[in-house]
C-alpha cells in the first residue's frame, strides 16, 4: 500500500504504530583496567571500550509495504567508568548513530549521521576492530601533523549531515560487510553559509564482496578540511582537500582467519602524504581466540616521519554475550612521529600526548588491558 509523506508524518503525530513495525532497545557495556607507558610517563586507569565501544542504543524498522521499509537507529556512547556520555558536560549523545532511511528492491537511502566509507575499511580488516590499546587506528588513525595520519579529523571516523545510498546491506543495518557485490555512497553536506570555507563537505565510495570465508572493499574519499598553513594557496582558499584511499581484504580458513589493508591519505600541501598498512590474524582456541596485528604508517615529509604498532590479544567467550578479554601493544615512534594510543569511543585514551612539545617524538610506549564485556 503507498502512503504518502504526509501521511506517515500524520501516523507519527497523532502516536499510530504500524502493525508490523518492530523497536529493539540494546547495549554493550565493556570495562577495562589499563596501564600506559610512553616518553617517561606512565598512567593507570580504569576505562572503557577495551574490547568494543560502550553504548546504547534504539533501533526500529517499519514494513510499508510493497517490499518497502522505514529505518531509524539512535546509538550513543557510554562511559561506563564514570557513568558520562560524549555530550557537553558528560551528557548521554546520540554521537554514533543517528539516522533515518528507507529501504527496498532499490537498495536503502539514509541520511544523518553515520561511518564515513573510507574509515570502515580501517575496522573490518583489523582483528581489534577500532577498539582497545592495541587496535591499529592509534597509528592509521592518529598521530601525524593533524592529529589524523593525513585525514580531517571532522570525518575521519563519522560524518553529520550525510546522505548514504547503500546496497548488498541489510536494511537499517551496519555498512559493515555486506552479502555478494555491496556498495556504500556518501554525501555530507557541510552546511555552511555561502562565502564561507566549505569545511566537512566529505564525498566517499566503499564496493566490496563478501562471499562465505572471503571480504574484500576499496573505499575512495575526498573531503575538505582545515588547510595546512605551509600551502599558501590551500591557506588563502580556506581549506585543503584530504584525499583517502584504502583496500582491505580477509580470508577464513577456519583454523586462522587472515587480514590485511593498505591505504593512503594525502592533501594537497607537500609532505601531507601518509602511507599505512597492516597485518592480522584471529586464531580460535577453545571457547575464544587470538588476536595478533602489525601497522605501519610512514609520511612523506623530509624526515620520513612514522610509527609501527604490534598488538597481541586473547578474549575469552564466557557466553554467546558476555567475555573476558586481555589486550598488550607496543608503539614505536620513527624519527619525529607523533603516535600515541588514541583509544576509541572515550576510552583507552591516557592523554599522555599532552606531555610533549610540537616536533617531539613520542617515543617508544607501551598498553596493556585486561577487561569484561558484555552485550544485551
Amino acid at each position: 500500500m503507498k502512503k504518502t509523506a504526509f501521511a506517515l508524518a500524520a501516523l507519527a503525530f497523532i502516536g499510530t504504530a504500524a502493525a508490523q513495525s518492530t523497536v529493539q532497545l540494546w547495549g554493550v557495556m565493556d570495562a577495562d583496567v589499563a596501564q600506559f607507558r610512553q616518553g617517561g610517563l606512565s598512567k593507570t586507569m580504569v576505562t572503557s571500550s577495551g574490547n568494543a565501544g560502550s553504548q546504547i542504543g534504539f533501533r526500529g524498522t517499519e514494513d510499508l509495504g510493497g517490499g518497502m521499509a522505514a529505518g531509524y537507529w539512535l546509538e550513543a556512547s557510554i562511559l561506563n567508568s564514570n557513568g558520562g556520555g560524549l555530550g557537553g558536560g558528560g551528557a548521554l549523545a546520540f554521537n554514533r548513530r543517528s539516522t533515518v532511511g528507507l529501504s527496498g528492491a532499490f537498495g536503502e537511502i539514509r541520511l544523518g549521521r553515520d561511518y564515513t566509507p573510507s574509515f570502515i575499511n580501517h575496522a573490518v580488516f583489523d582483528p581489534f576492530g577500532t577498539a582497545g590499546v592495541a587496535t591499529g587506528s592509534n597509528i592509521t588513525v592518529g598521530g601525524g601533523a593533524n592529529g589524523v595520519a593525513g585525514d580531517n579529523a571532522a570525518t575521519a571516523v563519522r560524518a553529520n549531515n550525510s546522505i548514504q545510498y547503500l546496497w548488498g546491506f541489510a536494511p537499517n543495518g551496519l555498512a559493515v560487510a555486506g552479502k555478494g557485490v555491496y556498495l556504500q555512497l556518501m554525501y555530507a553536506l557541510p552546511q555552511n553559509a555561502s562565502g564561507q570555507p566549505p569545511l566537512g563537505d566529505y564525498r566517499g565510495v566503499r564496493v566490496g564482496y563478501a562471499q562465505g570465508p572471503l571480504n574484500a572493499a576499496l573505499s575512495y574519499a575526498q573531503v575538505n578540511g582545515a588547510a595546512y598553513a605551509a600551502d599558501a594557496a590551500d591557506a588563502a582558499r580556506g581549506y585543503s582537500v584530504y584525499k583517502l584511499f584504502n583496500i582491505g581484504a580477509a580470508y577464513d580458513f577456519g583454523s586462522v582467519k587472515l587480514m590485511a589493508h593498505v591505504g593512503t591519505n594525502d592533501s594537497d600541501a607537500p609532505g601531507t602524504k601518509y602511507t599505512h598498512w597492516g597485518l592480522g590474524a584471529t586464531v580460535p582456541v577453545g571457547v575464544g581466540f587470538i588476536q595478533a596485528s602489525y601497522n605501519t604508517v610512514k609520511q612523506d615529509n623530509a624526515t620520513s616521519d612514522g610509527a609501527s604498532q604490534l598488538g597481541l590479544g586473547y578474549v575469552y567467550n564466557l557466553s554467546k554475550t558476555t567475555a573476558l578479554y586481555a589486550a598488550a601493544a607496543s608503539i614505536s615512534n620513527k624519527n619525529n612521529g607523533t603516535y600515541t594510543f588514541g583509544g576509541s569511543n572515550g576510552g583507552n585514551n591516557p592523554g599522555l600526548m599532552t606531555a610533549f612539545g610540537a616536533g617531539q617524538s613520542f617515543g617508544s610506549g607501551t598498553g596493556y588491558s585486561v577487561g569484561l564485556r558484555t552485550i544485551f
